[in-house]
């Protein structure tokens, strides 16, 4: 009977272990079946390493199975949760501060019975140079019904004297003259817009991206809920029926995205920032799309943990992202905890390397 409990084990952590490789380069064959198992990645994870606790216990002569698969994987789990020692905030450096911050249409997640939009006082506080936003209002005027004052307001605009509303709630807030490059809407929820900066003697171009959201009514939100809530082999259709295929579907037109995007920012030579909402994790098609064309992960460079940006409804992933190329480097990063939207900010410090080259 220990044999055979033996050999079960041995078959059940051989087949996780070719799950966990897979998902880790699923983003090189976004077929069907790459998407799913990039999905599924942070659970066949979570088994590889119980797998290695229980041959630990077990048959310590086994623990070279899951030890050969997470080795195997290790390139996927380092994007999916690197380990950095954190860097604490230090601007001393000549360079620059951006936020992307999905803001949830300036909306309260939490329900906070404030005077003053929490969201707006939070992004007045952080004070960043540079501010992609999702997902929010021109700010343009007050808006009561939003608790939008004009004193905030006029701290925007005090704050910000460069700003440019793009389509879909897209929103870039600067303190240095910017100018829009472009601005391209790809669905009903999805849109990107580009910005040139000046920066004294240098120029960055940024990238706001929001991606297609994946695709999940408020009814299939509760479904998952209560799936991650209570397990339960009866919602197998469900789950297949009105949330897998969905989300596969969104993940399919979000890497269409990328592509358009790509393409369109492959010529812009210099210093360049990708960010926002790609509603995608850090294995994506999308994220590998721009790393192809020599764009580097701030978070991935800099984060500790899955760090985590969209935290509503059980869906903890990663799916707003820093990319970056030129003469400029990610100095630190925080994943700010602030609960007034859906998502986290991040929020990140770029400072120029040397020999300068002036663009």
């Amino acid at each position: 009977m220990k044999h055979v409990v033996k050999v079960i084990l041995l078959l059940l952590n051989i087949l996780w272990g070719l799950l966990l490789i897979m998902g880790a380069y699923s983003a090189y064959y976004p077929t069907r079946i790459g998407i799913l198992l990039e999905l599924i990645f942070p659970i066949n994870l979570f088994a590889g390493i119980i797998f290695f606790f229980v041959w630990l216990v077990y048959n310590p002569r086994l623990i070279w199975v899951p030890v050969a698969a997470l080795a195997m994987a290790w390139s996927g789990i380092a994007r999916y949760c690197p380990i950095h020692k954190p860097q604490s905030p230090d601007n001393s450096e000549p360079g620059f501060t951006l936020m992307t911050y999905n803001t949830y249409f300036m909306l309260d997640y939490e329900g906070t019975d404030t005077p003053l939009n929490r969201t707006l006082s939070f992004l007045l506080a952080q004070d960043a140079d540079l501010v992609c936003l999702q997902e929010s209002p021109e700010l343009a005027r007050p808006n009561p019904g939003l608790k939008i004052s004009e004193s905030q307001i006029d701290s925007i605009h005090a704050q910000y004297p460069y700003r440019i509303p793009t389509s879909h709630g897209m929103n870039f807030l600067s303190k240095y003259p910017a100018r829009l490059l472009f601005d391209t809407v790809y669905s009903e929820s999805s849109a990107v817009a580009a910005y040139q900066v000046q920066i004294g003697e240098r120029e960055v171009t940024i990238v706001n991206q929001h991606m297609e959201s994946i695709g999940l009514t408020q009814t299939d939100k509760e479904l998952y809920h209560e799936i991650t809530a209570h397990p339960n082999t009866d919602y197998l259709d469900e789950v297949k029926k009105h949330l897998l295929s969905k989300l596969v579907n969104a993940t399919q037109t979000r890497n269409e995205q990328a592509d358009l995007t790509a393409a369109k920012i492959d010529s812009i030579t210099g210093n360049v920032i990708v960010c926002g909402d790609f509603n995608d994790s850090p294995l994506s098609y999308a994220v590998r799309r721009f790393r192809s064309i020599g764009f580097r992960n701030a978070y991935n460079e800099l984060g500790l943990g899955p760090g985590i940006t969209y935290h509503a409804n059980r869906f903890w992933f990663r799916i707003d992202h820093i990319l970056y190329k030129g003469n400029m480097k990610a100095r630190w990063l925080e994943r700010l905890r602030h609960k007034s939207s859906d998502h986290y900010p991040l929020l990140t410090r770029f400072v120029w390397e040397p020999p300068a080259d002036i663009h």
